[in-house]
Protein backbone atom coordinates (compact mmCIF):
# COMPACT_ATOMS: atom_id res chain seq x y z
CA UNK A 1 0.00 0.00 0.00
CA UNK A 2 0.95 3.80 -0.99
CA UNK A 3 1.19 5.40 2.03
CA UNK A 4 1.32 8.47 0.69
CA UNK A 5 -2.32 8.30 -0.45
CA UNK A 6 -4.38 7.64 2.72
CA UNK A 7 -3.60 7.64 6.60
CA UNK A 8 -7.25 5.35 6.91
CA UNK A 9 -6.35 2.26 8.39
CA UNK A 10 -7.41 -0.45 5.70
CA UNK A 11 -6.53 -3.83 6.27
CA UNK A 12 -3.50 -3.93 3.75
CA UNK A 13 -1.97 -1.22 5.69
CA UNK A 14 -1.23 -3.89 8.42
CA UNK A 15 0.58 -5.77 6.47
CA UNK A 16 4.45 -5.57 7.69
CA UNK A 17 6.10 -2.60 6.56
CA UNK A 18 2.91 -0.51 5.47
CA UNK A 19 3.03 3.15 6.61
CA UNK A 20 6.38 3.07 7.22
CA UNK A 21 8.95 4.90 4.28
CA UNK A 22 10.39 1.93 2.18
CA UNK A 23 14.62 2.36 0.79
CA UNK A 24 15.14 3.17 -2.35
CA UNK A 25 14.69 -0.27 -3.60
CA UNK A 26 11.28 -0.75 -2.64
CA UNK A 27 10.94 -3.00 0.04
CA UNK A 28 10.51 -1.79 3.77
CA UNK A 29 13.65 -1.45 6.01
CA UNK A 30 14.46 -4.11 8.64
CA UNK A 31 14.57 -1.86 11.15
CA UNK A 32 11.27 -0.62 10.58
CA UNK A 33 8.85 -0.55 13.09
CA UNK A 34 5.86 -2.31 11.38
CA UNK A 35 8.70 -4.78 10.19
CA UNK A 36 9.36 -5.91 13.52
CA UNK A 37 7.12 -5.69 15.60
CA UNK A 38 3.79 -6.11 12.93
CA UNK A 39 2.61 -2.45 14.54
CA UNK A 40 0.22 0.19 12.46
CA UNK A 41 1.43 3.72 12.91
CA UNK A 42 -1.65 4.06 14.42
CA UNK A 43 -1.29 1.88 17.43
CA UNK A 44 1.32 4.07 18.94
CA UNK A 45 -0.17 6.53 21.58
CA UNK A 46 1.42 9.41 20.71
CA UNK A 47 1.91 11.51 17.41
CA UNK A 48 4.12 10.28 14.55
CA UNK A 49 5.29 12.24 11.89
CA UNK A 50 8.06 10.57 8.98
CA UNK A 51 9.15 13.04 5.95
CA UNK A 52 11.42 11.78 3.21
CA UNK A 53 14.85 12.59 2.04
CA UNK A 54 12.70 15.28 0.08
CA UNK A 55 10.92 16.44 2.64
CA UNK A 56 7.65 15.43 2.14
CA UNK A 57 5.55 13.31 4.66
CA UNK A 58 5.02 9.45 4.28
CA UNK A 59 3.04 8.71 7.65
CA UNK A 60 1.19 10.69 9.69
CA UNK A 61 -0.48 8.71 12.21
CA UNK A 62 -3.86 8.77 13.97
CA UNK A 63 -2.45 10.51 16.85
CA UNK A 64 -0.66 13.73 15.14
CA UNK A 65 -3.97 13.76 13.37
CA UNK A 66 -6.12 14.19 16.68
CA UNK A 67 -3.16 16.47 18.08
CA UNK A 68 -2.93 18.75 15.02
CA UNK A 69 -6.50 18.88 13.84
CA UNK A 70 -4.87 18.00 10.85
CA UNK A 71 -6.70 14.97 8.19
CA UNK A 72 -4.04 12.39 7.31
CA UNK A 73 -5.16 12.68 3.39
CA UNK A 74 -4.21 16.10 3.63
CA UNK A 75 -0.99 15.66 5.37
CA UNK A 76 0.95 12.77 3.38
CA UNK A 77 2.65 13.54 0.49
CA UNK A 78 3.07 17.46 1.24
CA UNK A 79 5.99 19.24 2.27
CA UNK A 80 6.91 18.93 5.90
CA UNK A 81 6.36 23.16 6.49
CA UNK A 82 3.04 22.47 4.91
CA UNK A 83 1.98 19.32 6.97
CA UNK A 84 3.47 20.81 10.15
CA UNK A 85 3.70 24.16 10.53
CA UNK A 86 5.25 24.31 13.47
CA UNK A 87 6.94 27.63 15.81
CA UNK A 88 8.70 28.39 18.76
CA UNK A 89 7.71 30.17 21.25
CA UNK A 90 9.11 33.42 19.97
CA UNK A 91 6.76 32.83 17.11
CA UNK A 92 10.36 31.66 14.72
CA UNK A 93 8.93 29.21 12.07
CA UNK A 94 10.75 26.00 13.41
CA UNK A 95 11.11 24.24 10.27
CA UNK A 96 13.20 27.12 8.61
CA UNK A 97 14.86 27.93 12.08
CA UNK A 98 16.25 24.20 12.53
CA UNK A 99 17.28 23.70 8.86
CA UNK A 100 17.30 19.89 9.17
CA UNK A 101 17.87 19.07 5.29
CA UNK A 102 20.47 21.88 5.29
CA UNK A 103 21.89 22.21 8.53
CA UNK A 104 25.07 20.72 10.16
CA UNK A 105 25.62 17.10 9.09
CA UNK A 106 26.29 16.44 12.77
CA UNK A 107 23.10 16.59 14.20
CA UNK A 108 21.05 13.53 15.11
CA UNK A 109 17.84 15.59 15.97
CA UNK A 110 16.10 17.76 18.53
CA UNK A 111 15.51 17.57 21.97
CA UNK A 112 12.05 17.50 22.78
CA UNK A 113 10.43 21.07 23.37
CA UNK A 114 7.24 22.82 23.44
CA UNK A 115 6.43 24.70 20.03
CA UNK A 116 3.30 26.28 18.99
CA UNK A 117 0.81 25.04 16.41
CA UNK A 118 -1.67 27.84 14.26
CA UNK A 119 -3.76 29.30 16.93
CA UNK A 120 -1.37 29.10 19.39
CA UNK A 121 -1.95 25.40 20.82
CA UNK A 122 1.24 23.95 22.47
CA UNK A 123 2.45 20.58 21.58
CA UNK A 124 5.76 18.90 22.62
CA UNK A 125 8.08 18.00 19.65
CA UNK A 126 11.08 16.07 19.36
CA UNK A 127 12.70 15.05 16.08
CA UNK A 128 15.28 12.41 15.20
CA UNK A 129 17.43 12.53 11.64
CA UNK A 130 18.12 9.33 10.37
CA UNK A 131 21.13 9.39 8.14
CA UNK A 132 22.92 6.53 5.88
CA UNK A 133 26.10 7.21 7.44
CA UNK A 134 27.24 9.84 10.39
CA UNK A 135 27.53 12.77 8.54
CA UNK A 136 25.75 11.95 5.36
CA UNK A 137 22.31 13.71 3.96
CA UNK A 138 19.24 13.30 6.00
CA UNK A 139 17.33 10.63 4.49
CA UNK A 140 14.26 10.38 6.58
CA UNK A 141 13.24 12.61 8.97
CA UNK A 142 11.09 11.16 11.80
CA UNK A 143 8.86 13.28 14.45
CA UNK A 144 7.22 12.49 17.48
CA UNK A 145 4.07 14.85 18.84
CA UNK A 146 2.50 15.00 22.18
CA UNK A 147 -0.04 16.67 23.66
CA UNK A 148 0.48 18.80 26.98
CA UNK A 149 -2.31 17.77 29.00
CA UNK A 150 -0.29 15.61 31.30
CA UNK A 151 2.58 18.24 31.62
CA UNK A 152 0.19 20.40 32.75
CA UNK A 153 -1.50 18.38 34.86
CA UNK A 154 1.90 18.15 36.71
CA UNK A 155 2.41 21.64 36.26
CA UNK A 156 -0.90 22.46 38.20
CA UNK A 157 -0.25 20.18 40.88
CA UNK A 158 3.66 21.46 41.82
CA UNK A 159 1.52 25.00 42.27
CA UNK A 160 -0.74 23.92 44.11
CA UNK A 161 1.33 21.96 47.00
CA UNK A 162 3.29 25.71 46.38
CA UNK A 163 0.13 27.20 47.42
CA UNK A 164 -0.31 25.00 49.98
CA UNK A 165 2.96 25.23 51.41
CA UNK A 166 2.79 28.93 51.54
CA UNK A 167 -0.37 29.08 53.25
CA UNK A 168 -0.15 26.67 56.00
CA UNK A 169 3.50 28.00 56.81
CA UNK A 170 2.07 31.52 56.78
CA UNK A 171 0.21 31.05 59.85
CA UNK A 172 2.09 29.47 62.07
CA UNK A 173 5.56 32.10 61.21
CA UNK A 174 2.75 34.61 61.54
CA UNK A 175 2.56 33.59 65.05
CA UNK A 176 5.79 32.73 66.02
CA UNK A 177 7.23 36.53 64.66
CA UNK A 178 4.47 38.09 66.25
CA UNK A 179 4.88 36.31 69.96
CA UNK A 180 8.67 36.75 69.85
CA UNK A 181 8.86 40.20 68.64
CA UNK A 182 6.19 41.23 71.42
CA UNK A 183 8.01 39.06 74.26
CA UNK A 184 11.53 40.78 73.33
CA UNK A 185 10.04 44.32 73.14
CA UNK A 186 8.16 44.30 76.14
CA UNK A 187 9.62 40.97 78.35
CA UNK A 188 8.99 42.71 81.48
CA UNK A 189 5.10 43.72 81.04
CA UNK A 190 3.74 40.04 81.34
CA UNK A 191 3.48 37.90 83.86
CA UNK A 192 4.82 34.27 84.12
CA UNK A 193 1.46 32.96 83.10
CA UNK A 194 1.56 35.10 79.98
CA UNK A 195 4.84 34.33 79.33
CA UNK A 196 4.22 30.54 79.47
CA UNK A 197 1.41 30.84 77.22
CA UNK A 198 2.93 32.94 74.09
CA UNK A 199 5.89 30.55 74.58
CA UNK A 200 3.70 27.45 74.68
CA UNK A 201 1.84 29.20 71.69
CA UNK A 202 5.39 29.58 69.77
CA UNK A 203 6.01 26.15 70.78
CA UNK A 204 3.02 24.59 68.84
CA UNK A 205 3.53 26.69 65.78
CA UNK A 206 6.86 25.62 65.46
CA UNK A 207 6.30 21.64 65.70
CA UNK A 208 3.42 22.36 63.04
CA UNK A 209 5.89 23.85 61.04
CA UNK A 210 8.35 21.10 61.34
CA UNK A 211 5.71 18.43 60.79
CA UNK A 212 5.25 20.46 57.55
CA UNK A 213 8.42 20.06 56.59
CA UNK A 214 8.78 16.43 57.69
CA UNK A 215 5.47 15.96 54.65
CA UNK A 216 7.25 17.88 52.09
CA UNK A 217 10.09 15.58 52.45
CA UNK A 218 8.24 12.41 52.86
CA UNK A 219 6.28 13.79 49.44
CA UNK A 220 9.92 14.16 47.43
CA UNK A 221 11.53 10.65 48.82
CA UNK A 222 7.68 8.80 47.51
CA UNK A 223 7.81 10.47 44.53
CA UNK A 224 11.26 9.58 43.62
CA UNK A 225 11.27 6.32 44.87
CA UNK A 226 13.81 7.06 47.48
CA UNK A 227 11.90 6.41 50.24
CA UNK A 228 14.18 4.29 52.90
CA UNK A 229 12.78 1.31 55.43
CA UNK A 230 14.95 0.60 57.88
CA UNK A 231 13.03 -2.85 59.28
CA UNK A 232 13.54 -3.70 62.37
CA UNK A 233 10.96 -6.04 65.03
CA UNK A 234 7.34 -3.91 65.31
CA UNK A 235 4.87 -5.02 67.90
CA UNK A 236 2.52 -3.02 66.25
CA UNK A 237 -0.57 -3.74 68.83
CA UNK A 238 1.60 -1.89 71.20
CA UNK A 239 2.05 0.96 68.76
CA UNK A 240 -1.81 1.24 68.30
CA UNK A 241 -1.96 1.19 72.53
CA UNK A 242 0.91 3.91 72.48
CA UNK A 243 -0.98 6.09 70.11
CA UNK A 244 -4.09 5.51 71.88
CA UNK A 245 -2.91 6.35 75.19
CA UNK A 246 -1.33 9.67 73.22
CA UNK A 247 -4.83 10.56 72.17
CA UNK A 248 -6.42 9.98 75.78
CA UNK A 249 -3.81 12.43 77.26
CA UNK A 250 -4.55 15.10 74.53
CA UNK A 251 -7.86 15.03 76.02
CA UNK A 252 -9.98 12.44 74.13
CA UNK A 253 -12.56 10.28 76.03
CA UNK A 254 -10.95 6.76 76.89
CA UNK A 255 -14.38 5.19 76.27
CA UNK A 256 -14.17 6.33 72.39
CA UNK A 257 -11.44 4.00 71.34
CA UNK A 258 -11.78 0.48 71.09
CA UNK A 259 -9.09 -2.04 70.30
CA UNK A 260 -9.02 -5.84 69.32
CA UNK A 261 -6.04 -7.72 68.48
CA UNK A 262 -6.45 -10.95 67.32
CA UNK A 263 -3.73 -13.38 67.81
CA UNK A 264 -1.01 -14.45 67.37
CA UNK A 265 0.40 -12.32 65.35
CA UNK A 266 3.57 -13.12 63.19
CA UNK A 267 6.39 -11.08 63.88
CA UNK A 268 6.33 -7.94 61.92
CA UNK A 269 9.14 -6.41 60.82
CA UNK A 270 8.85 -2.90 59.12
CA UNK A 271 10.30 0.79 60.21
CA UNK A 272 8.81 1.74 63.64
CA UNK A 273 8.70 5.31 62.68
CA UNK A 274 7.02 4.74 59.70
CA UNK A 275 4.51 2.73 61.17
CA UNK A 276 3.61 5.47 63.68
CA UNK A 277 3.36 7.52 61.15
CA UNK A 278 1.03 5.56 59.76
CA UNK A 279 -0.95 4.82 62.56
CA UNK A 280 -1.14 8.38 64.07
CA UNK A 281 -2.25 9.75 60.35
CA UNK A 282 -4.89 7.41 60.16
CA UNK A 283 -5.98 7.25 64.22
CA UNK A 284 -5.98 11.60 63.75
CA UNK A 285 -8.22 10.99 60.68
CA UNK A 286 -10.31 9.38 62.64
CA UNK A 287 -10.85 11.47 65.23
CA UNK A 288 -11.02 14.59 63.65
CA UNK A 289 -13.03 13.73 60.82
CA UNK A 290 -15.12 10.49 62.26
CA UNK A 291 -17.70 9.92 64.88
CA UNK A 292 -18.48 7.51 67.59
CA UNK A 293 -16.38 4.76 68.48
CA UNK A 294 -13.25 4.23 66.88
CA UNK A 295 -12.72 0.71 66.55
CA UNK A 296 -8.79 -0.23 65.62
CA UNK A 297 -8.43 -4.14 64.69
CA UNK A 298 -4.93 -6.16 64.90
CA UNK A 299 -4.84 -9.28 63.00
CA UNK A 300 -2.91 -11.87 60.90
CA UNK A 301 -3.97 -11.58 57.54
CA UNK A 302 -4.27 -14.27 55.33
CA UNK A 303 -1.18 -15.72 53.37
CA UNK A 304 -0.65 -14.79 49.47
CA UNK A 305 1.94 -15.43 46.87
CA UNK A 306 4.77 -13.56 46.98
CA UNK A 307 4.21 -12.66 43.43
CA UNK A 308 1.30 -11.76 42.14
CA UNK A 309 -0.46 -12.97 38.96
CA UNK A 310 -2.14 -16.68 38.41
CA UNK A 311 0.44 -17.56 36.30
CA UNK A 312 2.83 -17.19 38.64
CA UNK A 313 3.90 -19.28 41.36
CA UNK A 314 5.50 -18.08 44.89
CA UNK A 315 5.91 -18.82 48.50
CA UNK A 316 3.49 -17.52 50.70
CA UNK A 317 3.95 -14.54 52.45
CA UNK A 318 2.95 -13.94 56.10
CA UNK A 319 0.80 -10.44 56.28
CA UNK A 320 -0.53 -8.32 59.77
CA UNK A 321 -3.67 -6.43 58.90
CA UNK A 322 -4.92 -3.11 61.15
CA UNK A 323 -7.91 -1.71 60.48
CA UNK A 324 -9.09 1.61 62.00
CA UNK A 325 -13.06 2.61 61.32
CA UNK A 326 -15.15 4.71 62.95
CA UNK A 327 -19.09 5.46 63.01
CA UNK A 328 -19.46 9.05 61.48
CA UNK A 329 -21.08 9.98 58.18
CA UNK A 330 -17.96 8.19 56.27
CA UNK A 331 -16.83 8.87 52.50
CA UNK A 332 -18.73 9.22 49.40
CA UNK A 333 -18.61 7.10 47.10
CA UNK A 334 -17.38 9.60 44.43
CA UNK A 335 -14.67 10.49 47.07
CA UNK A 336 -13.03 6.76 47.27
CA UNK A 337 -10.87 7.07 44.42
CA UNK A 338 -9.22 10.14 45.63
CA UNK A 339 -8.78 9.34 49.19
CA UNK A 340 -5.19 8.47 48.73
CA UNK A 341 -4.18 11.56 46.11
CA UNK A 342 -2.61 15.05 47.41
CA UNK A 343 -4.57 17.64 48.89
CA UNK A 344 -7.80 15.50 49.71
CA UNK A 345 -9.59 17.07 53.04
CA UNK A 346 -12.68 15.23 52.47
CA UNK A 347 -15.88 17.58 53.46
CA UNK A 348 -14.17 18.70 56.46
CA UNK A 349 -11.01 21.60 55.88
CA UNK A 350 -8.43 21.49 58.14
CA UNK A 351 -4.84 19.91 57.64
CA UNK A 352 -2.52 19.88 54.62
CA UNK A 353 -4.24 16.90 52.50
CA UNK A 354 -1.23 15.60 52.37
CA UNK A 355 -1.40 12.50 55.42
CA UNK A 356 -3.16 9.55 53.61
CA UNK A 357 -0.88 10.37 50.36
CA UNK A 358 2.29 9.61 52.67
CA UNK A 359 0.19 6.95 54.50
CA UNK A 360 -0.11 5.14 51.29
CA UNK A 361 3.65 5.72 49.78
CA UNK A 362 4.60 4.36 53.37
CA UNK A 363 2.28 1.36 53.53
CA UNK A 364 3.51 0.79 49.40
CA UNK A 365 7.00 1.07 50.19
CA UNK A 366 6.81 -1.99 53.02
CA UNK A 367 5.64 -4.07 50.26
CA UNK A 368 1.61 -3.62 51.67
CA UNK A 369 -1.23 -2.50 50.32
CA UNK A 370 -3.87 -0.24 51.95
CA UNK A 371 -7.63 0.39 51.06
CA UNK A 372 -10.34 2.70 52.01
CA UNK A 373 -14.30 1.57 52.20
CA UNK A 374 -17.14 1.80 54.50
CA UNK A 375 -17.61 0.11 57.85
CA UNK A 376 -20.34 -1.51 59.47
CA UNK A 377 -21.17 1.63 61.79
CA UNK A 378 -21.45 3.21 58.53
CA UNK A 379 -18.14 5.62 58.97
CA UNK A 380 -14.97 4.80 57.10
CA UNK A 381 -13.15 1.96 57.15
CA UNK A 382 -9.30 2.26 56.46
CA UNK A 383 -7.32 -1.36 56.28
CA UNK A 384 -3.46 -1.70 55.45
CA UNK A 385 -1.84 -4.86 55.72
CA UNK A 386 2.30 -5.51 55.76
CA UNK A 387 4.28 -8.70 54.96
CA UNK A 388 5.89 -9.55 58.45
CA UNK A 389 8.81 -11.90 56.89
CA UNK A 390 12.41 -11.03 57.96
CA UNK A 391 14.32 -9.08 55.64
CA UNK A 392 16.55 -11.10 53.70
CA UNK A 393 19.83 -10.32 55.46
CA UNK A 394 19.33 -11.28 58.56
CA UNK A 395 17.68 -14.81 56.92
Amino acid sequence: MDVRTSGARAADARAPGAGLPAAADGPPEPDALAAVLGLHPDDLPDGLVVADETGRVTCFNAAAARITATRPADAVGAPLERALPLEDLDGRRWWTLTDPYGGLATRVGQPERNLLLPGGREVLVSARYVRDHPTGPVRRLVVSLRGTEARRRTERSHAELIATVAHELRSPLTSVKGFTATLLAKWERFTDDQKRLMLETVDADANRVTRLIAELLDISRIDSGRLEVRRQPVDVAAAVRRHVQALTAAGHCAERFLIRVRGPLPDLWADPDKIDQVLGNLLENAVRHGEGTVTIEVAPAPARPAADGPAVEGPAVERTAVTVSDEGPGIPEESMSRVFTRFWRGSKRGGTGLGLYIVKGIVEAHGGTITVGRARGGGAEFRFTLPVGTPAYLV
